[in-house]
């Protein structure tokens, strides 16, 4: 399962690459002939697309590999590791395009660009969307949080040529000072949705609670199987690709230690079985009181 997850989005980030491997080509060269800062700010935008790619490409690789004695639960948080990189370089981005936006504004550097600049940067704004697209489904079908990292990333460089088209179309319309103003605007919404990312992984690296949703199928699904009395707590948080669930469940206390190891062993069995997302189920057995233990935990209260 592993091997062909890192095969599908090895193939993802391969085709993505190349794309932006000529986008940024084109968009670099027209923004130097047409002088426009947004066109130029959009392709330092895509050039990043490149090296987290490369992230993508190697967080994924490290997923893959099966539990070793120095990592007994595996390795699928490289992939969180990785979307924190991702995050990183998109601030890092944004805040280069930033500060030569706002230096280029401060002085006064105003230009206006070439048509040819127009046609590149709609160019970019089709093939960045249909890369979010393909990256996403992808992404979702695998559940991939480095490579649904990628796909934001691909999102955000389609955003960002919106705003460097008003930009340049703006300055081509008699208001020169939109160009580099885009750029800016363009290092805003980068510096965003990297800061966006971070958080979703940081959440991750720290064993946040999933969603609700999640968390109350587990409890149905436990709360219906024969022999379990009571289902006392739900605890599901995601590791790389995988969601891992710690259960507490109440049986009676009248039955062997062996029938309650069994009954855990079904609810660990049933949830993995009806729920393909978890990867992994910790059942804690309790014995479920009768009313004597009810009214002897009540007079010690």
């Amino acid at each position: 399962m592993e091997i062909k997850r890192y095969q599908m989005a090895k193939r993802v980030s391969w085709i993505t690459m190349l794309g932006n491997v000529l986008l940024t080509a084109v968009k670099a060269g027209v923004g130097v002939i047409s002088q426009s800062s947004a066109l130029l700010a959009d392709a330092i935008h895509s050039a990043s697309d490149i090296a987290t790619t490369v992230v993508v490409l190697y967080s994924m690789r490290i997923s893959k590999l099966p539990p070793d004695p120095e990592h007994p639960y595996g390795h699928g948080r490289a992939e969180s590791i990785g979307a924190k990189v991702l995050s990183i370089i998109l601030v890092m981005a944004g805040l280069s395009m930033g500060y030569s936006a706002l230096k280029r504004l401060a002085v006064g550097e105003y230009g206006i660009p070439g048509s040819i600049a127009l046609g590149a940067i709609l160019l970019s704004i089709v093939v960045k969307e249909a890369m979010y697209q393909y990256t996403a489904r992808v992404g979702k079908k695998i559940s991939s949080p480095a490579l649904m990292a990628d796909a934001l990333h691909h999102r955000s460089d389609a955003f960002s040529s919106v705003a460097a088209f008003f930009g340049v179309m703006g300055a081509r319309l008699g208001f020169p000072i939109l160009d580099p103003l885009a750029a800016a605007v363009v290092a805003v919404f980068i510096i965003k949705m990297g800061v966006d990312v971070f958080r979703t992984s940081l959440d991750e690296l720290m064993d946040a609670q999933v969603n609700s949703t999640l968390q109350g199928e587990v409890h149905q699904c436990a709360a219906g199987i024969i022999g379990v009395e009571h289902v006392d707590d739900v605890r599901v948080r995601q590791y790389g690709p995988h969601h891992v669930v710690d259960i507490k469940i109440s049986v009676d206390k009248q039955l062997t230690v062996e029938a309650g190891h069994q009954i855990a062993a079904e609810v660990k069995s049933t949830l993995r079985g009806e729920l393909p997302s978890i990867g992994d189920v910790l059942v804690h057995v309790n014995p479920y009181p009768d009313r004597h233990d009810l009214e002897h935990r009540q007079q010690n209260e």
